[in-house]
């Protein structure tokens, strides 16, 4: 194929020449079959390259998308497994995702780079991993991260020895040394020159990296502890996050602020200043910039403090939990006004999200340029497109004439002279109007890419969000969605009816923990508000199924693996990573009694042995257990 494109490219450039030479003997009809045959040969050259990628043909959709990186990345697997074997070469490993801007920073920025490439290609078996896919590598390389070079963070940057065990590692690495971060080039650098020098050596601390992660994958049992004691805990808890709570702008944490929908859950069931903390929380967000005014949904999180900035990604899963969040304030907290955010985030994610076949994708996502082109507005624009109605809707909104983001926010320049739009709870019709028609403008600008990895769990989530709100709100139509949900997922996700589950849509993966025990809360939560004891059973099964193949009842968590370890993966790590986590969904789910009371003890005890305050989906499990 390469002998073709090379004979096509020598007949287009001697045809040139005598297109140049003698005009006047070639017609137009001449020209435009030659274009066409070029054409065609050009496309059939392209399309053999492509084919010949070994990740052309993954069904991860983020793998697909880099076969035609500078980088000749192998993916997980076998062969490439062979590979390092027979030529005694490390591997490098990188995890990564379709929805991690930075993942695709390092594709953009890194792996592009011809020298970079040329030493990876040149030194090492590279591999790459969607995380999607993987969450047993995210656990295990998450895990040996923390523990052994003591770093976190997302994306996993790996280096293994040709065994497969790591001997180096970190996690996102930029293109050059800023703020006193090493470069990737340099950390690169590093590897190869250990193992050229020393293999032995970085085989030796491959073993001891191994040997460590042992002790700390080993089930341990949690100490036992009195109800006196688990009441007081939380309520310790509790303090040291209102001890954090930002009176001023709402949120529990400096920049960035993430949306907590678990943390205000947990708030909202203890005292009184705990709650009004949740609520006042709760409010900043639906009428902030981090809720999309024109179309409800909500952005993952706020690069500052004020909720001014948000990052311009909007999950699936980021909306089912917000909108529990909300059904919760309306419920426990009496906050009726907060009824509509949960409403938006639930019809952003059923108009902007689904699919055709009843699923969903994962996120719609839009970054660099195109936050700047898609989500903001300026002054002029406004005034054109609602012409009198244009000074109420900036008043509402914060527009500003020089913008409304500040420089000290806006680092890049991107969004100078820009507005990002701020939410509003009261909406009147004229306000609804001025926005349908800034949302119809919006959508004839380039669509944000979307994630379509949406995990059987993340469904779950969506299954339990929109089941609450039918039956809270008394809201059919939601019901009705959910029951739509509910076969779509036994349809797409289902693989036997004893609850055994593919992880990710069309694609061969085995599910995970999180994804059974989240699909067991929604089944749960549709059962009772729709009165379908099908969906309870099922709950029970996947339960069950979780728990014979995952379940540890010595430690009371959750192994991300089952008993038989695939190949290259030296110990069965826990299921760590997973916001909420997989106990946490379990205690919602309503898992045995015996297993509630062994997961409690083992939350409970993961409270007791960290410093800062625990997370938010911990402290709302444990104070939902019996």
């Amino acid at each position: 194929m390469i002998g073709l494109c090379r004979v096509a490219l020598d007949a287009e450039r001697s045809l040139r020449t005598l297109v140049c030479l003698y005009p006047c003997r070639f017609d137009k009809s001449f020209m435009s079959t030659r274009s066409i045959l070029f054409s065609v040969v050009f496309s059939l050259c392209a399309l053999a390259a492509n084919a010949a990628n070994p990740l052309a043909g993954e069904s991860s959709a983020y793998l697909q998308s880099q076969a035609t990186s500078a980088v000749n990345w192998l993916p997980w697997g076998d062969a490439a497994f062979a590979k390092a074997k027979s030529e005694a070469r490390p591997v490098f490993l990188f995890i990564g995702s379709a929805s991690s801007e930075l993942s695709r920073a390092m594709a953009r920025q890194t792996f592009s780079n011809a020298e970079t490439a040329a030493l990876l290609n040149k030194n090492f078996v590279c591999i790459l991993v969607d995380r999607e896919e993987h969450p047993e590598l995210v656990s295990l390389y998450q895990t040996y991260l923390s523990e052994v070079k003591q770093l976190t963070g997302q994306p996993l940057n790996i280096w293994l020895t040709p065994e497969l065990l790591p001997y180096e590692g970190a996690a996102y690495l930029p293109p050059t040394e800023e703020w006193g971060k090493s470069s990737f080039l340099k950390i690169l650098q590093q590897a190869q020159a250990a193992w050229t020098s020393d293999a032995a050596g970085c085989r030796a601390r491959a073993k001891e990296a191994v040997a460590q992660l042992a002790t700390v994958v080993k089930p341990t049992a949690p100490a036992a502890s009195s109800p006196e004691k688990a009441k007081a805990r939380l309520q310790t808890a509790a303090d040291s996050w209102l001890a954090q709570f930002d009176a001023t702008n709402g949120g529990f944490t400096d920049a960035p602020k993430n949306l907590e929908p678990e943390l205000t859950r947990f708030l909202l069931r203890e005292s009184p200043p705990d709650r009004d903390a949740a609520l006042f929380t709760l409010r900043a967000l639906a009428t902030s910039a981090v809720r999309d005014s024109l179309d409800g949904g909500f952005f993952r999180y706020a690069a500052d403090a004020r909720y001014r900035l948000p990052y311009p990604q909007k999950t699936l899963a980021d909306q089912a939990r917000i909108a529990l969040a909300f059904l919760d304030a309306a419920r426990v907290g009496n906050a009726k006004d907060l009824v509509p955010a949960a409403r938006g985030a639930l019809d952003y994610a059923l108009k902007k999200l689904a699919r055709k076949d009843g699923t969903f994708d994962a996120a719609e996502d839009a970054t660099g340029d195109e936050y700047a082109g898609y989500y903001a507005w300026t002054e002029a624009e406004i005034d054109v497109a609602l012409g009198a109605d244009s000074a109420a809707f900036k008043k509402a909104h914060g527009v500003e004439s020089a913008g409304n983001i500040t420089a000290d926010d806006d680092l890049s320049g991107k969004l100078k002279g820009k507005n990002l739009l701020r939410a509003t709870l009261t909406v009147d019709s004229v306000d609804m109007a001025a926005s349908a028609k800034l949302l119809a403008l919006r959508d004839q600008r380039p669509s944000p890419p979307r994630d379509q990895s949406a995990s059987a769990g993340v469904h779950g989530l969506l299954l339990a969000a929109l089941s609450r709100a039918g039956e809270q709100l008394n809201e059919p139509r939601y019901l009705k969605t959910a029951a739509q949900l509910f076969d779509a997922i036994k349809k797409n996700f289902l693989l036997s009816p004893d609850g055994d589950l593919r992880r990710l849509r069309g694609s061969p993966v085995p599910a995970v923990p999180v994804d059974y025990t989240a699909l067991a809360l929604g089944c749960r939560e549709f059962s009772r508000a729709a009165h379908r004891p099908d969906a309870g059973e099922l709950a029970t099964r996947l339960l069950a199924l979780a728990a014979t193949r995952f379940y540890d009842a010595t430690s009371g968590r959750y192994y991300v693996l089952s008993a038989t370890l695939p190949p290259g993966i030296f110990v069965r790590p826990w299921a760590v990573g997973d916001v909420p986590s997989a106990e946490s969904l379990a205690i919602q789910a309503g898992a045995p009694s015996d297993q509630m009371k062994t997961i409690s003890a083992a939350l409970a005890a993961s409270v007791d042995e960290v410093s800062a305050p625990p997370s938010g989906d911990v402290l709302l499990a444990l104070s939902i257990a019996p």
